[in-house]
């Protein structure tokens, strides 16, 4: 899982869409537990506007990073969500394939962009091997998270959170990614220090995401 800010003062102001109380249906209607107990508390659209989408997929399909590390193959950009004050979502996992199930596209990450940081509570929360790791999003900032863990939003204990919420497949294993991300880190280190070991490096890099992304 990585945090990275990738909406800057203008992009936020395009993505912050104003939604009317109408536009937003009950969260529970994507939770398929919620229909056995209350798995969580909020509002969601049924989607995003065309231009906004095609802004966010282009968008991370050019990040450095994102490109570098998950290669990802699908993007899918799918719902604003809207926490107030009380509201949650608790421990959960998110389903592989993606709708409509007939197409057998499976997702492999989760993401959520956050549009607002005046809230306190609504931690962003998701439980790895090594234990619980917690974050408040800030504005303008992504959480990007493999969907095998478990994850969930804390309780939000005042004003309000929003997000854009959306997954994506990529052909690279989690094991891959891993290697990707620390030959990213490697190449970032290497660009003012040598430039020659930068170049064969990001090679190195560039071959893998080739051979593996494929």
């Amino acid at each position: 899982m990585f945090f990275l800010k990738v909406l800057d003062k203008d992009a936020l102001k395009k993505c912050n869409v104003t939604f009317k109380d109408k536009d937003y249906d009950n969260g529970n209607l994507t939770q398929p537990l919620s229909k056995h107990y209350k798995v969580k508390q909020n509002e969601q659209t049924s989607a995003v506007p065309e231009d906004i989408k095609k802004y966010l997929v282009n968008l991370l399909y050019n990040n450095a990073f994102i490109d570098s590390v998950y290669c990802p193959n699908r993007v899918s950009v799918n719902f604003y969500n809207k926490y107030e004050e009380g509201d949650y979502y608790d421990t959960h996992v998110d389903s592989f394939k993606a709708t409509p199930k007939s197409n057998n596209v499976f997702f492999d990450y989760g993401f959520s962009i956050s549009l607002t940081s005046d809230y306190e509570g609504g931690e962003f929360l998701l439980h790895t091997d090594v234990g619980p790791i917690s974050h408040k999003l800030l504005a303008g900032e992504i959480a990007v998270f493999p969907i095998i863990y478990p994850h969930g939003v804390q309780k939000v204990t005042s004003g309000t959170r929003r997000n854009i919420i959306g997954w994506f497949s990529s052909n690279v294993t989690y094991e891959q990614s891993f290697i990707l991300k620390n030959l990213y880190e490697v190449n970032i280190g290497l660009m003012q220090k040598d430039q020659e070991l930068f170049v064969k490096s990001t090679l190195v890099q560039m071959y893998l995401k080739k051979l593996w992304g494929k």
